[in-house]
């Protein structure tokens, strides 16, 4: 596993900022990938948020900011696959990131979930089965008499309309109450949920929403979640690429 270490931007070099670009970095222990992207200081702030996010609620994914140029903004590993980006990017991607904790499990009232995701796709393909990337998470520190449940999944498609976002995604990875059969009882490399994310806008994640579904339909793209919970802690970032 990964470790994140955070360096803090300073204020007053994101106010000077108009647009940088950035490659995030992400990884889930077993593969490493990286985007490129153009994004003014809000969008800085709001991605450097939900990257601290989620090594502060861990669920299995991590990811760092690093500046082109050499100055890092967060993170400990070196890119290892570029992504090329076009002339009129910024950026070229529909993309997601989040990290945080919220209560999502219907299966552990009360008991709060550590999330972690991180998505894209090219606008072109926007909705289209098999053309989204990325990985989405949850952790459960406690719930029951299960401890530590984790469930790891890869996103194989993504949907972004305005502050929206909907993810469909395959199950990789189940443990405790994930994986039993009297719970959720998730399926390896079978079972598909769908994720919906809400990006407020405000500063510091305040309002921003997340729901996802035990139970997928692979063409919906994860369009039948139709409940969600505030994030208690966190941040979530949603981009929709100009035309």
């Amino acid at each position: 596993m990964f470790a994140l270490i955070l360096a803090p931007v300073q204020p007053a070099l994101l106010a000077q900022l108009v647009q940088v670009q950035v490659t995030l970095t992400c990884s889930d222990g077993t593969e490493i990938t990286d985007t490129l992207l153009v994004v003014d200081s809000a969008a800085l702030a709001a991605l450097q948020s939900a990257v601290e996010a989620m090594a502060l609620y861990p669920a299995g994914l991590t990811c760092r900011l690093t500046q082109q140029l050499g100055e890092s903004l967060g993170g400990l590993f070196a890119p290892l696959v570029a992504f090329a980006q076009s002339s009129g990017g910024n950026p070229v991607w529909n993309y997601t990131v989040g990290g945080g904790r919220a209560v999502i499990s219907s299966r552990c009232s009360g008991e709060e979930t550590n999330f972690g995701f991180s998505a894209r796709v090219e606008p072109a393909f926007d909705g289209t089965q098999g053309q989204g990337q990325g990985t989405f998470n949850l952790t459960i520190p406690q719930c029951g008499s299960f401890n530590g449940s984790h469930l790891g999944t890869k996103v194989d498609c993504v949907h972004v309309n305005g502050s929206t976002a909907n993810l469909g995604a395959v199950v990789t990875h189940a443990t405790g109450v994930f994986a039993d059969p009297l719970q959720y009882g998730f399926t390896e490399n079978e079972t598909r949920i769908g994720v919906l994310v809400i990006d407020s806008g405000v500063p510091g994640g305040t309002g921003d929403r997340i729901g996802w579904s035990n139970r997928a339909i692979e063409s919906m793209c994860g369009l039948e979640t139709d409940t969600d919970a505030p994030v208690d802690n966190g941040n979530v970032k949603v981009h929709q690429a100009n035309p």
